[in-house]
């Protein structure tokens, strides 16, 4: 296995989505990885029309996985400067990130974020190593043939033998110069040269209170709020609300009641996403005309019911059986409607 209990499958867009054992979750959607990150996250916060106004955009990607959100953000614009904070506690998941099967056809992109890797001193030789032990064999499928190259290329070279001193200019040059002749790009005509990825390796709740910037865009990915709520309680929420301004907008697949209300809660208007007239997920800002489908009367409804007590994690250290546990305290001593009674009366 490249990940302890995780998981490679082909989505239906030809992508590689992933299946955490660990936690019984996905990673991807199955009607496809890629799709899911423009259909759920980079349309729904209209990034194109946002770089037309904008010369920069900060964005906050919350779950970095193997990027394939920063990806479609990337891949979306042009002429416009990204700068994205990725946090991603699982570090394998950032090595595998340039070279995983992504049906995205441009070399540009690949090499631009192993740079960003590699810029990231903490992360840059325990990637190359990583990445030189992947047994390809059984899983070729699962890669683009760029890792091939980019491994002859650190082998043949001898990355292991240069000295600390010159180790950071070799690195600088060895994708610009040794990554097959058809694939050379010269680094100040890579177009997303002017773009930057910081990566945050830890407990999102801990990388969140250390960032400073205010993000113009924020891509919320975890796992699904009934399996680890603990980065959709209503206090990193909160977090998450300090990086915003009023004309920022918070962008998640999930449709979560209890996400949905900590939002509300927080002073967030809240709406849904939709591609093709299906509902995708969560859209929220501190400015309504950011808003452009609102929550219907169902959606509405549930939110006075035990269904819409938000998750709770007042000093950012519970796990997640215990804030499960301690919502379904309050959710058993609650007046409120049960969501049973309230989906009774509603389909009357």
């Amino acid at each position: 296995m490249i990940i302890n209990n995780i998981e490679f499958k082909k989505t239906e867009d030809n992508s590689v989505g992933l299946f955490d054992k660990n936690v019984n979750d996905i990673l991807h959607s199955n009607t496809g990885a890629l799709k899911e990150a423009y259909d759920k996250f980079v349309i729904p916060c209209r990034l194109k029309e946002l770089s037309q106004i904008k010369s920069s955009i900060n964005i906050l990607d919350i779950c970095y996985g193997v990027g394939y959100n920063t990806k479609a953000a990337l891949n979306s614009i042009s002429d416009c400067k990204i700068n994205i904070d990725a946090l991603e506690i699982n570090k394998e998941l950032i090595y595998l990130s340039p070279f995983i099967y992504d049906n995205i056809e441009c070399i540009e992109l690949k090499i631009f974020i192993i740079e960003q890797i590699l810029n990231n001193y903490e992360l840059r030789d325990e990637f190359l190593n990583y990445i030189l032990k992947i047994k390809e064999d059984g899983e070729r499928e699962f890669f683009c043939p760029f890792i091939r190259q980019f491994k002859e290329a650190i082998l043949n070279d001898g990355y292991i033998n240069y000295p600390e001193d010159i180790k950071n200019r070799f690195l600088h040059n060895i994708y610009y110069n040794y990554i097959s002749s058809n694939n050379k790009i010269n680094s100040k005509s890579n177009k997303y040269n002017k773009c930057t990825i910081d990566f945050h390796v830890d407990d999102a709740r801990a990388s969140v209170n250390k960032l400073n910037k205010i993000y113009d865009v924020v891509f919320l990915d975890a796992y699904s709020p009934q399996i680890d709520p603990t980065l959709w309680t209503i206090d990193f929420l909160s977090l998450i609300k300090d990086k915003m301004n009023k004309y920022s907008i918070l962008v998640s697949y999930s449709k979560s009641t209890p996400f949905r209300s900590a939002l509300i809660k927080l002073g967030f208007f809240v709406g849904k996403t939709y591609i093709d007239n299906i509902d995708m997920g969560t859209v929220a800002s501190l400015t309504a005309n950011n808003i452009q489908n609102n929550l219907n009367n169902y959606d509405l409804g549930l939110l006075n019911t035990r269904s819409s007590i938000p998750y709770k994690d007042p000093h950012l250290n519970l796990s997640a059986k215990e804030i499960i546990y301690n919502r379904k305290i309050e959710s058993d001593n609650s007046n409120l409607q049960s969501h049973t009674s309230f989906l009774k009366s509603y389909l009357k």
